[in-house]
C-alpha cells in the first residue's frame, strides 16, 4: 500500500489511491483519474497540479500499476499540444433555421444565417421578458422548418404542471422533448442524467438555467460552487466540440440588469444573447458578443407573442432601423469628407496669405 505522506491533500491523494485502486497508479490518462478522484472526494479541494505533482512521487515510490516507471511518468506528464487548423478533423457543425428573423443575427457566415452546431451561447434576460418562451419557440421552430432535427429541452425548475402551463400556451412547443431534472434530485442521479443528456445524439439542447442547475449540483452532490461550475460548464464545452452540439444556456441576471457567472462561462461561450425591456415595455433580443455574427452585435430585434404563443419577430422595424442606421453611417462618411474638402481648400487659402505677408515684410 502507498505510505500516507506530505500534506493534508497530498494524504487525500494517497489514500484516495489505497481505497480506488489498492495502493496502485492506475494505467490511464491523468485528467480521465483526477475526474475520478473529484467524483469521489468533491471536498478534497486538490488541483490538476497537485494531483498530478503527487502521481509522479507515488509512481517514483513504485507504485506504478506494475508498468515501467520511465514510460508511466512519460504518461503523465503535460506537453504543450501544437496543431495546425488544415489538419484537424472536426464533427459535423450543422446549421439549423427557424425560418424567423433570429436566423440572421445567430449567423452572418452564410446567406440566411441559422444556428450552428458546436457553440455553446449564454442567454440573459431580466425577469419575465420571455427567455424560457423565446427559447422554446425557437426549439419548435427549428423542428417545423427540419423533422430531423434533434432538439432537446432541459429544465431544472419546472414541474411537470409548469410545463402544461406553458404548453397550453404555446401548443406548439408539445412535440419538444424535454428533460425535467426535478425526477432526478431524491434519487442523486442528476450528474449522471446530465452527463447522458449533453453526450446524447442532440443538435440542439437548452438548459433552462444554468444557474439553477448550479445551485441543485451543490445540494444534490454536496460540491463545491466552484466544482459545480467547472464540471457543468466543461461538459457542455465538451458536447459542442466533440459532438458538434448547439447548446443555448439561459443565464441569471442581477437586479440591476447585469450577467451573473464567472468570467471563465463568458470567455469560453461562443456568443451571449441579451433578451431584455425597453423604456416603454417593448421586448427585444440582441447579441452583445457573437463568434458566428458579428455583422449582427447590438442589434436590437423587437418581438411579440401571437394569440397561439407563438413568439413573432417584428422584422420590418428591423430592417427600417438598419436602413436607418446605413443612412445615418453614409450621412457622416459624405459630412466628413466635406469637411476635409473645406479644410483644405481653406489650407490653401491660408498659405496664399502667409506668402502676401511675407512679401509686404520685404
Amino acid at each position: 500500500m502507498i505510505k500516507l505522506t506530505g500534506g493534508k491533500k497530498e494524504i487525500a491523494v494517497r489514500q484516495w489511491l489505497n481505497e480506488r485502486y489498492e495502493g496502485t497508479v492506475p494505467h490511464g490518462k491523468v485528467l480521465d483519474i483526477f475526474y475520478e478522484f473529484q467524483d469521489d472526494e468533491p471536498d478534497a479541494e486538490v488541483s490538476y497540479g497537485s494531483f498530478n505533482g503527487v502521481l509522479k512521487k507515488v509512481i517514483r515510490e513504485g507504485h506504478g500499476d506494475e508498468q515501467p516507471i520511465e514510460a508511466t511518468i512519460e504518461e503523465i506528464m503535460v506537453e504543450p499540444n501544437i496543431i495546425k487548423v488544415e489538419d484537424l478533423e472536426f464533427p459535423n457543425f450543422k446549421r439549423h433555421r427557424t425560418g424567423k428573423a433570429l436566423d440572421a443575427l445567430f449567423s452572418d457566415h452564410e446567406e440566411g444565417g441559422g444556428i450552428y452546431g458546436g457553440t455553446v451561447n449564454i442567454v440573459i434576460g431580466e425577469s419575465g421578458v420571455g427567455k424560457s418562451t423565446v427559447l422554446l419557440d425557437m426549439l419548435s421552430s427549428v423542428q417545423a422548418q427540419n423533422p430531423e432535427a434533434k432538439v432537446l429541452y432541459i429544465s431544472s425548475e419546472m414541474t411537470r404542471n409548469d410545463i402544461l402551463f406553458y404548453y397550453r400556451k404555446s401548443p406548439s412547443i408539445g412535440a419538444v422533448p424535454t428533460l425535467l431534472l426535478m425526477d432526478y434530485l431524491k434519487s442523486g442521479q442528476l450528474s449522471a442524467v446530465l452527463r447522458k443528456a449533453f453526450n446524447g445524439d442532440y443538435d440542439i439542447i437548452v438548459l433552462d438555467s444554468y444557474q439553477d442547475v448550479l445551485v441543485k449540483l451543490k445540494e444534490v452532490h454536496n460540491w463545491k460552487s466552484t466544482y459545480a461550475e467547472g464540471w457543468l460548464t466543461n461538459i457542455m464545452i465538451e458536447a459542442a466540440e466533440i459532438s458538434g452540439v448547439a447548446i443555448m444556456a439561459i443565464q441569471h441576471m442581477t437586479k440591476g440588469g447585469t450577467y451573473v457567472g464567472s468570467t471563465y462561462l463568458k470567455h469560453a461561450t461562443t456568443s451571449m444573447m441579451e433578451i431584455r425591456f425597453d423604456a416603454h415595455g417593448g421586448r427585444y433580443l440582441m447579441f452583445s458578443k457573437n463568434r458566428r455574427g458579428g455583422s449582427g452585435v447590438n442589434k436590437a430585434l423587437y418581438y411579440d407573442l401571437a394569440e397561439d404563443g407563438s413568439v413573432v419577430y417584428d422584422d420590418q422595424r428591423f430592417k427600417d432601423t438598419q436602413e436607418a442606421r446605413e443612412f445615418s453611417s453614409n450621412e457622416t462618411v459624405r459630412q466628413q469628407e466635406l469637411n476635409r474638402a473645406f479644410e483644405s481648400m481653406f489650407g490653401v487659402f491660408d498659405e496664399v496669405d502667409d506668402i502676401v505677408e511675407l512679401e509686404r515684410g520685404n
